[in-house]
């Protein structure tokens, strides 16, 4: 192959790869659509919502690790909610997924979108429903719009 072929499809394999390394970090819709609670702004936007919400039980666990395929005492990484808890997001196995954090799209990156968007859910210039969407259809798409790109996700500018 020459130098020129090779830079060519270094490009296409970088080109297609891109995108997955974004999908890489979504849960498969059909297993995890997302899950909330129905909790009030209020309650929602006072100071320590997010720690007083119980934690991920070892039934909940068990069952969102394994509609992956995935044996749960295997498991040592990170099951995140899709909906985040600081919006709402509940501990239905509806709403939980194995988080694979290489790629572009960090668990740090994720955070930041769920804190900017909370912090819009209490202003009143977004309803939590519209919050919790940005979650469920792809957080990675709502972190490009609502943080102004993905070139250092998860890291600084």
């Amino acid at each position: 192959m020459t130098s020129t072929g090779f830079i060519r499809a270094s490009f296409i394999i970088a080109t297609l790869a891109t995108p997955t390394l974004a999908s890489a970090q979504a849960p498969d819709g059909a297993r995890t659509p997302g899950d909330a609670t129905k909790v009030k702004i209020d309650q929602l936007c006072a100071p320590g919502f997010e720690a007083a919400q119980k934690p991920v039980a070892n039934w909940q666990r068990t069952q969102a690790l394994e509609r992956y395929g995935i044996r749960p005492e295997r498991f040592d990484g990170t099951l995140d909610h899709l909906v985040p808890v600081s919006l709402g997001g509940s501990n239905d196995p509806d709403n939980l997924w194995p988080f694979h954090p290489q790629g572009i799209f960090t668990l740090e990156a994720k955070t930041a979108l769920a804190d900017k968007l909370k912090a819009a859910v209490c202003a009143g210039t977004m309803t939590l429903k519209d919050a919790q969407t940005a979650f469920k259809k792809d957080w990675t798409k709502a972190y490009k719009l609502q943080m102004g790109g993905a070139l250092n996700a998860g890291g600084t500018r």
